[in-house]
Parts: C-alpha cells; structure tokens; sequence
C-alpha cells in the first residue's frame, strides 16, 4: 500500500473514500468495498483521511485517545487490500476551505478522484459546511462519479465509531468486535521489560501503550497474537494495566503471555487482538502468589481456544 502524508502530491485515475475512519468499523468497511469495486474500471482505490483528529487539529488539545492510532490504522487499511491510503496536515489554513474547494482543489485535481464514496453523514470544509448534497451538485462540474453509502444498522443502532468507543471502555470486547467486524487489537512492537515473567518460567512479550491509543479498562483479558512470517495465531493472556505487582511507574502497557510459545520476539511487530475480559488486575503479596493466579489465566485461554476454534 502506498502512504501519502505530504500536502504535495498527485493521483490519476482513483476511487476516493473520504471520511475520519477512527474505528475502521464494519460501516467503514461498506465504503472500502466500494471503492475496491473500482478497480475494475481500471481506478486505484484511495482512503483519504486526516493526520490527526480535526478535534485535536483545531482545538490543540492532543490529549484525545483513539481506538486505532496512525501505524495500526495503516496497518489495517494494507490487510484489506486498499491501494493507497492519505493521511492529510489538518492544518488551520486547510480547515478554512470553502467545501467547493476542497473538493476542486484537493479531491478532484490532487487525489484525481473519478468516483468519490462518502458516508450519508460527511460533512467537509470550513466549518463542516459541506455535505452530501453539495457533492452531488458539483459531480457534473468537476466530472466525478459520487456513491453515499447509508448509514450500517445493527441491533436497531447506527454502527459507530463512538457506539465502539462505549463497548471498550466498559471492556465489553465482543460487542465492540461485532462491530468492528474483527476483534480490537494493539499493534506494536516487542519491547524489553523487568524480564520477571522469566524467573516464574511464564515469559511474556511487552508492547508498550501509545498516549493516544484507547485501551479497556485495566485487567486481563484472554487473546488471540498473531506473528510476522507465521500463518495462523496463538492464544495467550494479556494484562492492560500497570502491573500492580512489580511496577511502579504508573505508565500502561499491555504484557501478553503467549501458550506454548517461548521464541525471542523482542523488536518485531505483533497484533495482539484481546477477545474476552477475564478479571481486574490484582496486587499478588508475592511472585509465587502471581505465578500461580497467570497458571490459572493461562488454563482459561486454553479453554477458551478450544471452545472457539
């Protein structure tokens, strides 16, 4: 997939979704299949998204979390085959087009859009003036093909980037999975920790939590670890939290235990995907203490991964 983040740049010939795509949610999904249709009239398929919450952008607080952040987002986007993804400066002076000219200048004769796909809901331009009728009045103007995708139902509710929002912060992992359409996942590289999950013999991979990144509540949670050059999957268990037992820092990470894995992982990327919330973090009066409750998750993953397979 090829990754656009400067302001400069020029596309021909492309099948353009536009929208802030947070959640990469199941509604999401409907508009990159659209634009994947394309490429049988010969259009590359484009995701033309912002570099940062326009929220964040224009108010200057950066402290808004995300449920996916910029590498996992690109990450995603290239495992469902999207051809180009482009991630806008939302800069103040880009804020303040007029609709018309975003459109003009940036979609059509930038992005060479000859179809744009847009949610029933987008708004765009100064002061989110633009909307899905004023794209329709200016296709014949500007020569492109528009499809509006409405809004996906499911449980009689509009499928959401905030409706997923809700589910992870009450740690509700399988309702936010269904509508995602795939379960939640940290990406992120192997990092060195105290290395304690070795003096137990329960060696644990350790990805550190970006500040933007949305995580569930602290606790355990039962996973699914997917590992660059493998095919398939491993369940473990992995802790989003502080761990109260050893640390002291305050700062989160997400420490998973791999079943019947003990390869040196350290430096490489992997997805961790947390399927089901088991129990809050705990404090262990001693290592044997903890040792013996992570023996105890470790048996639960594996019957779960037995249950669901």
């Amino acid at each position: 997939m090829e990754y656009i983040k400067d302001p400069d740049f020029h596309l021909e010939n492309t099948a353009v979704a536009l929208g802030k795509f947070e959640g990469l949610h199941r509604g999401h999904q409907l508009l990159f299949d659209e634009i994947k249709k394309q490429k049988k009239a010969g259009l590359k398929s484009v995701v033309f998204t912002f570099d940062m919450p326009p929220r964040s952008a224009l108010s200057g607080d950066q402290s808004y979390q995300q449920i996916y952040t910029k590498e996992e987002r690109r990450f995603l986007l290239e495992e469902m085959h999207i051809d180009i993804l482009i991630e806008h400066p939302f800069t103040k002076e880009f804020a303040a087009q007029t609709p018309e000219e975003f459109v003009r200048d940036v979609l059509v004769k930038k992005a060479g859009a000859k179809v744009i796909v847009v949610g029933s809901d987008c708004r765009f331009g100064r002061k989110r003036s633009g909307d899905v009728e004023l794209l329709k009045e200016l296709a014949p103007k500007y020569g492109y093909e528009l499809v509006v995708i409405e809004k996906l139902q499911m449980g009689r509710k509009d499928v959401s980037s905030t409706r997923v929002r809700a589910h992870l912060e009450k740690g509700e992992m399988e309702e936010a999975s269904l509508l995602l359409g795939r379960p939640f996942a940290v990406m992120g590289p192997v990092v060195h920790g105290k290395a304690l999950g070795r003096t137990i013999q329960i060696p644990t991979a350790n990805q550190r939590a970006d500040k933007n990144k949305l995580l569930p509540p602290n606790g355990v949670y039962i996973s699914r670890i997917f590992l660059p050059g493998e095919e398939g999957y491993h369940y473990g268990i992995t802790n989003v939290g502080v761990k109260p037992t050893v640390e002291t820092d305050g700062l989160k990470d997400v420490e998973t235990n791999i079943v019947d894995f003990d390869r040196n992982i350290y430096g490489e990327v992997i997805k961790v995907e947390l399927l089901h919330y088991r129990r809050p973090e705990m404090h262990f009066a001693s290592l044997d203490e903890l040792r013996a409750q992570m023996e105890k998750d470790v048996d639960a993953a594996v019957q779960y991964a037995q249950k669901n397979r």
